[in-house]
């Protein structure tokens, strides 16, 4: 009998030692999942913060891009009037000094474009 109870015992102590060596690989392998889990979640992080930090300097690009544009908009525009009102000051200077060559060009225009349309 003697030899069924020192089975029996070394049989448990193989189970507590089996027992504790996974109790302890299964702490290790939580910890490591621990510590992966950080390392990912600090790496998201800095990749978060990089991309809003370009998506920033792209917006800030944009905004200068389009604050020139409406500069550029605004001189062409500027530009343009005053084209024009130096283009009608000509046109009335020339009405007024020489009324006859412009009823003249008027009447010649008009017949053109008579005969042009009836064709």
């Amino acid at each position: 009998m003697s030899l069924g109870l020192f089975s029996s015992s070394s049989s448990r102590k193989r189970q507590h030692l089996l027992g504790g060596a996974i109790e302890d690989q299964l702490s290790d392998l939580r910890s490591d999942i621990a510590s992966l889990a950080n390392l990912v979640s600090k790496r998201g992080n800095k990749a978060g913060n990089l991309l809003s930090s370009r998506a920033s300097d792209v917006r800030g690009q944009a905004e200068t891009g389009l604050a020139d544009m409406m500069d550029g908009a605004e001189q062409l525009l500027s530009d343009l009037r005053h084209r024009y009102a130096s283009t009608e000051r000509q046109v009335r200077h020339t009405v007024r000094e020489h009324p006859l060559a412009t009823v003249g060009a008027i009447a010649a225009l008009g017949i053109a474009f008579i005969a042009l349309s009836r064709r």
